[in-house]
């Protein structure tokens, strides 16, 4: 009982089997020992981000105590395979590979704050692995929300491409678009702060912009645009935008088909004129006195041109989506569009009439 394959199967043992060699590796390119890194990763549940915390949080503590006299080509990569290991650190958790990181042109990056890798390692203490925990995290929580995820990644593109431009590195807190999908979506402030944003007065200032920090926050947020939840979030942002592009399409061709319609109505004849006829509008299947519409004609109009004045100010399509009946006498009598060229006073429709506008239903 509670063997399998003649075996005891433990806890421990299902664990380590989660723990993939694609995950161990990712950690050993920060430059973890891979025993260290095994650990972490049973530890964490197979997460690569929380066992990158805890070895990151780890070393920096034995780093307080140790400080290397001088940088070496070690230290130059790990420190930038550290930057691209906590971008896949994103990535793994929606199982989508990483988009490539941005890289600043080398001319441009000379405004940027030296920050040597042992200076990285032995200065930055428990902030460095805080403020890089908090980019990924930040750019995982940003990633269901693509405005706010576009966005960033073109405000800090920016700033990596052109670090001399004070007016890259400050963002007005006033601004609208700012406001709605920075500042109000989470994870967007904690972002910024964590790359060096400061308030001050009514803006976000970055005083010192550092390469190798944007580098990060500029790959966690693409790979976070890799993702599963990016997409859908993209894919459902780009339905609304069509199908209010598609509402505003609409809304012009009803506008233009009123105006082709308008301009094939004649002019409203003066009261008391002689030849006139007086029309009233019933809209509707029912007699509503409440929605009736009174309008003058001259005698000798047309049943087209009432079709057209009729066009011109209701949604309604003659013979499409409604169809007229002269309910000046009973028993009603339909008004045909094929008889448009005929006039009120030969209609019936004079020296006053009255006309129903009903909505033609579709049969199931």
């Amino acid at each position: 009982m509670g063997q399998t394959s003649g075996r005891p199967v433990r806890a421990a043992d299902a664990t380590a089997r989660a723990t993939n060699d694609a995950a161990v590796r990712d950690l050993v390119q920060m430059g973890f020992d891979p025993t260290a890194a095994r650990e972490a990763l049973i530890a964490s549940n197979g997460n690569v981000a929380v066992a990158a915390e805890y070895l990151l949080t780890n070393a920096e503590a034995r780093a307080r105590t140790h400080v290397p006299a001088r940088p070496s080509e070690a230290d130059a990569r790990r420190e930038r395979a550290l930057l691209a290991a906590q971008a896949r650190a994103v990535a793994s958790r929606a199982a989508v590979p990483p988009m490539a990181r941005r890289v600043a042109p080398a001319a441009a990056r000379t405004p940027f704050a030296a920050a040597s890798p042992a200076t990285t390692t032995a200065a930055a203490g428990a902030s460095g692995a805080s403020r890089e925990a908090t980019i990924v995290r930040s750019a995982a929580a940003l990633a269901t929300m693509p405005q706010s995820l576009d966005l960033l990644i073109a405000s800090l593109s920016k700033v990596a491409a052109s670090p001399g431009e004070a007016r890259y590195r400050r963002v007005p807190l006033g601004n609208a678009n700012f406001r709605a999908h920075v500042v109000d979506a989470p994870g967007g402030l904690e972002l910024l702060h964590a790359v060096g944003y400061e308030k001050r007065g009514d803006a976000l200032v970055l005083s010192t912009a550092d390469e190798a920090v944007l580098a990060l926050a500029l790959s966690a947020l693409e790979a976070a645009r890799g993702s599963s939840h990016y997409l859908d979030a993209k894919s459902e942002q780009l339905l609304v935008q069509a199908l209010g592009a598609s509402r505003d399409e609409w809304d012009q061709a009803e506008r233009d088909r009123r105006a082709a319609a308008a301009a094939k109505v004649p002019v409203e004849p003066a009261d008391g004129a002689a030849g006139n006829t007086l029309l009233c509008f019933h809209l509707g299947e029912k007699r509503d006195r409440s929605r009736c519409v009174w309008r003058r004609f001259e005698s000798w109009s047309t049943l087209e041109e009432v079709c057209a004045y009729i066009e011109s100010t209701t949604p309604f399509q003659i013979g499409r989506t409604a169809e007229l009946l002269d309910i000046t006498l009973s028993p009603p009598a339909k008004l045909q569009r094929s008889d448009g060229g005929r006039t009120l006073q030969v209609l019936g429709l004079w020296p006053s009439g009255h006309i129903q506008v009903q909505p033609i239903v579709a049969s199931a």
